[in-house]
C-alpha cells in the first residue's frame, strides 16, 4: 500500500475546491432540468427516424443552424419541441411555394 502524505493546508484546500465545484455542478444541473422539465430529447437517430431523413440531411439542417441541438457527451439531442417546430416551419415554407 502506498501512503502519501500532504500538508493540513493543502488538504482544506483542495477540499475547499471540491465543495466550489460540487456546487457548480448542483447549480448547472438544477438549472437545466428546471429549464427542461417534461421536454423529450431524441438522439440523432430517433430523430431522422421521426422526420424520415437520412443522417447527412439532419447534419445539414444542423450545419445551417435551422436544427438547433445539444451537444453531451460526443453525442447530439434534439428537443421534441424544436423538432416539431421545424416541420411546422418546413410545412409553412412549402405551402408558400404552391401558392
Amino acid at each position: 500500500m502506498e501512503v502519501i502524505v500532504i500538508e493540513k493546508n493543502t488538504f482544506r484546500e483542495i477540499n475547499k475546491e471540491l465543495e466550489e465545484l460540487t456546487q457548480q455542478v448542483k447549480s448547472v444541473v438544477d438549472t437545466y432540468s428546471s429549464l427542461c422539465k417534461g421536454e423529450k430529447w431524441l438522439d440523432s437517430q430517433e430523430v431522422c427516424l421521426f422526420l424520415n431523413i437520412s443522417k447527412r440531411a439532419l447534419h445539414n439542417y444542423k450545419e445551417k443552424g435551422l436544427m438547433p441541438y445539444t451537444y453531451i457527451n460526443r453525442k447530439n439531442y434534439y428537443k421534441r419541441s424544436d423538432i416539431e417546430n421545424f416541420l411546422i416551419n418546413n410545412i409553412n415554407q412549402a405551402d408558400g411555394l404552391t401558392d
